[in-house]
Order: structure tokens, then sequence, then C-alpha cells
């Protein structure tokens, strides 16, 4: 009886130092082994796969400022071209063709002011005087259109003879200059059309039936 109490002592220490050594070494296997990743939570994982959002502000496109004299509102129309101010004496003549009459070059004096020293010319067409300057003998643009017939009609297609109200509903912004007059001719009135600081003028020449008697397109500079 005591033999058999012994035998079942010893199977059980055996048993009991069995498996503390199977759990020692299950755990270093773990901690060990790099083939056995350790859990990750929902958190860490949503984390590590979300990429940061960069938000970037879009390029700035530097606009490009055009050239001053293709504004058109300071133009006559010619079939399906415009002659504008500040527009070369070859590129009018093409457009418009050899004028009735041309003067001849001179160069400006000192009773000029602004213009003294300058260059100066001017083409005649019917109902149509264009004036142009130039610092250059042979190189002169246009600085002044007078129409004083209906030949000619603006780019909004103002003409002379046209009523005020039809001026008007061409030019929106145009002005009654009121404190404009004309020498020996106190009845008629002066409508002014300008932009900004471009340095184009237009001004419509109304008679006392507010019908446009002249139209005067021209560029100033200091």
């Amino acid at each position: 009886m005591k033999i058999i109490s012994s035998i079942i002592i010893c199977v059980t220490l055996l048993f009991i130092v069995c498996c503390s050594d199977f759990k020692e070494e299950h755990s270093s296997i773990s901690a060990t082994d790099p083939s056995i990743e350790p859990p990750t939570t929902n958190a860490n994982s949503e984390s590590d796969s979300t990429e940061e959002t960069v938000f970037m502000d879009p390029p700035v496109s530097t606009p490009e400022l055009g050239n001053i004299k293709e504004d058109k509102y300071y133009s006559i129309k010619y079939k399906q071209s415009f002659v504008q101010l500040r527009d070369k004496e070859k590129t009018v003549v093409h457009i418009l063709g050899e004028p009735e009459e041309a003067s001849q070059v001179k160069q400006l004096g000192d009773g000029a002011d602004t213009f003294s020293g300058m260059y100066s010319k001017n083409l005649y067409y019917s109902g149509l005087i264009l004036k142009f300057l130039g610092v250059e003998k042979n190189s002169l643009w246009l600085s002044e259109i007078i129409l004083d017939e209906n030949e000619y009609e603006t780019s909004e297609g103002i003409q002379v003879g046209d009523h005020l109200e039809k001026l008007k509903n061409a030019y929106s912004n145009i002005k009654y200059a009121n404190l404009k007059r004309i020498d020996n001719k106190p009845n008629l009135k002066i409508y002014e059309y300008f932009q900004g600081d471009l340095g184009f003028f237009a001004e419509f020449i109304v008679n006392e039936s507010d019908v446009i008697k002249e139209i005067h397109m021209y560029f100033l500079f200091d």
C-alpha cells in the first residue's frame, strides 16, 4: 500500500514539473520569434493605414496685361476692321486706303507744350480727320480721330447725326461735361467717355436738339 502511494506522489510531481517547463518554453518563443506578431487594436491599425492629407492652394496665374491700344471703345469701324488710337500710320492706311489728302510731316515747336519736338501729320478722308504723332519722323501713331459726317461710325455703332438717347445706350458710363463750352457755340453740349487712367478720351458734341454733330477721340499723355 505504501509503495502505491509513493508511486502516485512521484507521478503527480513529475506532471507539475512538465507543465511548468512547457509554459515557460511557450512564453519564451512568443517573445523572441519575429514571425509571431503581437495582436493590434483597431485604433492602432486604423491610424497606421490612414495617410495625412495635405491641402495645397491652387497655383495662382498672373493675368497678362494687354496693350492699351486694343481698347475698342476708342476706335472707328470700317468694314470688318477697326482703326484705333495709337495705331501706326501704315496700319491705318492699310485699313482705310490712301487718304484724299495728307499734310507734310512737320516737327512741333516750343508752342506745342507736351508735344514739343515731336513730329506730326494729318490724313484726311471724307468726314474724317486723323492726326498722328511720333518721336521719330518715320514712326507715327494715331493720336486723334475727328468725325464730322456720318461716313464712319464708332466701334459701338454711333455716327454723326445719331440722337443722344442712342449714344447713352451705347456708352453706359458716358457723362455730360457741364463745365465745358465750345467757343462761339454756347448751345452745343459735350458728353465725355473715358476709362480710368488709360489716357484715352472720347467726346461727343451734341446740339440743342440732342443730335450728335461731331465726335472726337484722342490720347493724352504727360
